[in-house]
C-alpha cells in the first residue's frame, strides 16, 4: 500500500474539487438541511443528473458496463471530498448494489440496470430489515411465489420492510425475500428489483431522532417480471452479505469527520459567547488532538479498504473495523463539540444563534444512527471474530 496519492490521483482529486465548487448551490445546501423533506425532483435529483452527465456514477466500474474504468482508489477520493462538502455523491445504488449485478447479475440484468444507475436515473432503497426480524436479517419474512417460468413469469410478492431509509426519493427497492420457506433460513433467499411505483407498493414515513427520515414499506400482492431476478433463485445471502460488505465500505468514508474536526478546531479559536475561547484550554486542546490523529487513522482504514478492492477483493473483516471505528469517533467528535461550546452547542439548525448553523448538535443526534446502520456495531464484532479470527458462531 502507498501512503502517498500520484500525480494522477491528485489531478483527479483537484477535479472533483473544482466540480463541487460549481454545483454545490446554496439552494442545494437548503433543500439538504432540511434532510427529512428529501423528494424526487428537488435540488438533490438535479445534482445527482449532473454527476451521472460526467460519468461518476460509473467511476470505477468496468467499460464494458459503461464505466470509466478508473478503479476503487479513485472513487474513495471522489467520495471523501463530497463527504468533506457534506453532499451525497455516489450512494449505495452505486456502490453496492450495481457491482453485485455486475458480478452476479445476467445479461439482462445488466442491460436493463446498469446503464440508468450510472446516468443517476435510478436510485435503490435497499429492502433488508423486517418487523419481527431485528437484526437478523436471516429471518426475512416477505414472500415471493413464482407464477409462470423464469423466462415470462412473474413473482408475486408480499411481505413489509422497516427502517427502508431513502425510499422516497429512490425509483426502485434492492428488495430481498424469501422464495423457498422449507429451507434453513440463510438459504431460499432471493434479491428481486421492484420499482417502487408499482401497485401494490405504499411507502409510509418513519421520523428518526435525529430528524432523519426513514421509512416502513409494505407489498401488496405486487407483481413484477420473474427476470428481475438477480442472480440465480435462492442464492440471495451470497448476494445481500457481499452488497452489505461494500455498504459498511462506503459508509466508512472520512470525509464527514476530516470536516467536522476540521470545523471544530475553527470554532475552538472563536470566543464563545462567554468569552472564553475554548482552544485555550490544555484540556480540550487534548482532547482535539485526539480526535484529529483519529480522523487521520480512520482516513488510513478507508484506503485500505479501497487498496482490497483495487485487488479484487471485497473486504469484510477490514471494513467491520473500519465501520465500528468511524462510527464510534463520529459520536466522540458529537461529544468533545458539545462540550466545547458549553450551552450554545444545543441550539438546533433553525436557531439563528446555533454555531456553525447547529451542525455539532445535529451531528449529536445522528452520530447514534449510523451505529447500527449497515448492521449494528455488535453484529459487526461478531464477524470480526468469526470471520477474521475463525471462531464459532453461537448460531445467531
Amino acid at each position: 500500500m502507498d501512503f502517498e496519492l500520484d500525480t494522477e490521483q491528485r489531478a483527479w482529486q483537484e477535479e472533483v474539487r473544482a466540480f463541487l465548487r460549481e454545483h454545490v448551490t446554496p439552494a442545494l445546501r437548503a433543500e439538504l438541511a432540511e434532510h427529512d423533506l428529501e423528494k424526487r425532483d428537488g435540488e438533490l435529483m438535479a445534482f445527482r443528473r449532473k454527476i451521472g452527465e460526467k460519468g461518476w456514477f460509473g467511476l470505477n466500474w468496468p467499460v464494458e458496463h459503461g464505466g470509466l474504468g478508473l478503479g476503487p482508489i479513485f472513487q474513495h477520493l471522489l467520495v471523501s471530498e463530497f463527504e468533506y462538502w457534506g453532499v451525497p455523491g455516489p450512494d449505495l445504488t452505486v456502490t453496492s448494489v450495481a457491482p453485485m449485478i455486475m458480478r452476479h447479475g445476467s445479461d439482462r440484468n445488466k442491460a436493463e440496470f446498469l446503464t440508468p444507475i450510472a446516468r443517476g436515473e435510478m436510485v435503490c432503497a435497499v429492502g433488508y430489515s423486517e418487523p419481527g426480524a431485528g437484526t437478523d436479517l436471516a429471518s426475512l419474512r416477505t414472500r415471493a411465489v413464482l407464477e409462470g417460468t423464469m423466462e415470462d413469469g412473474e413473482w408475486v410478492i408480499n411481505g413489509a420492510k422497516t427502517w427502508n431509509s431513502g425510499a422516497q426519493r429512490s425509483t426502485h427497492e434492492w428488495l430481498c425475500v424469501r422464495t423457498d420457506p422449507d429451507a434453513p433460513k440463510h438459504r431460499g433467499i432471493s434479491v428481486i428489483i421492484v420499482p417502487i411505483d408499482h401497485p401494490g407498493v405504499t411507502i409510509r414515513p418513519l421520523t428518526a431522532w435525529s430528524g432523519y427520515r426513514t421509512n416502513e414499506a409494505f407489498f401488496d400482492d405486487v407483481r413484477v417480471p420473474a427476470t428481475n431476478l438477480i442472480g440465480e433463485v435462492n442464492k440471495g445471502w451470497r448476494y445481500i452479505t457481499g452488497a452489505l460488505d461494500l455498504e459498511r465500505g462506503a459508509l466508512t468514508n472520512a470525509g464527514d469527520l476530516r470536516r467536522a474536526v476540521d470545523d471544530l478546531l475553527e470554532l475552538a479559536r472563536q470566543p464563545r459567547r462567554d468569552g472564553v475561547v475554548p482552544a485555550n484550554d490544555p484540556t480540550v486542546r487534548r482532547r482535539l488532538a485526539h480526535l484529529d490523529a483519529d480522523v487521520e487513522v480512520a482516513t488510513l482504514m478507508g484506503f485500505e479498504a479501497a487498496s482490497l478492492l483495487d485487488e479484487g477483493v471485497i473486504p469484510s473483516v477490514e471494513v467491520s473495523v473500519e465501520k465500528i471505528f468511524t462510527s464510534e469517533l463520529r459520536q466522540r467528535i458529537a461529544e468533545v463539540a458539545l462540550d466545547l461550546l458549553g450551552p450554545d452547542g444545543l441550539l438546533g439548525h433553525r436557531t439563528a444563534a446555533a454555531p456553525d448553523d447547529g451542525r455539532f448538535e445535529r451531528l449529536y443526534r445522528i452520530a447514534p444512527l449510523l451505529r447500527f446502520g449497515a448492521g449494528t456495531n455488535e453484529v459487526l464484532r461478531d464477524v470480526i471474530a468469526q470471520r477474521g479470527h475463525a471462531m464459532p458462531s453461537y448460531g445467531r
